[in-house]
């Protein structure tokens, strides 16, 4: 004789939640280490810079590779440029315009930090870590949201 067991599993499945969670842990590092005016991180020494730096190419790239996920789990190749990734999340009603308009400003500021021969001044740097805590925030919302309006729920017996 069996037994039937039924297991909810969670109601909306996230393909990227612990990316989601990553994410969340770089925002905590980013808010920690980013001084509260512009004028002291500039004045700060070349850690405070490249551990701001650092904060945000992590996020930048979480939302890149998350991104990717999105692409990949509706069954799409992901785009060869980062910044198309973004679009293709916003055409999909993952994202909204204004969270897609910054992240296109902060893949031009990642790809310029990125690069040895360019950089960021520090000023800009605090400037687009500072909307980075508002909009990446809003990013992450707009993410986990789109997962619970599109998830079917999920039921199995065993």
């Amino acid at each position: 004789m069996s037994k039937t067991v039924q297991k909810t599993l969670p109601r909306h499945f996230n393909p990227v939640k612990a990316k989601l969670a990553y994410m969340d842990e770089c925002f905590s590092q980013l808010h920690s280490g980013l001084p509260a005016d512009k004028d002291t991180y500039v004045e700060a020494d070349k850690l405070t810079h490249s551990y701001i730096k650092s904060c945000f190419l992590m996020i930048v790239q979480r939302a890149v590779d998350i991104n990717n996920a999105i692409i990949e789990f509706s069954g799409q190749t992901p785009p060869y440029q980062k910044h198309q990734g973004f679009r293709a999340v916003q055409e999909s009603g993952a994202i909204d315009v204004e969270t897609l308009d910054f992240f296109e400003h902060a893949i031009t500021c990642y790809q310029k930090i990125s690069n040895p021969y360019e950089g960021l001044p520090p000023a800009e740097l605090y400037d687009v870590s500072s909307q980075l805590l508002h909009h990446g925030k809003s990013y992450t919302r707009q993410i986990n949201a789109f997962f619970e309006d599109t998830a079917p729920p999920i039921d199995t017996e065993l």
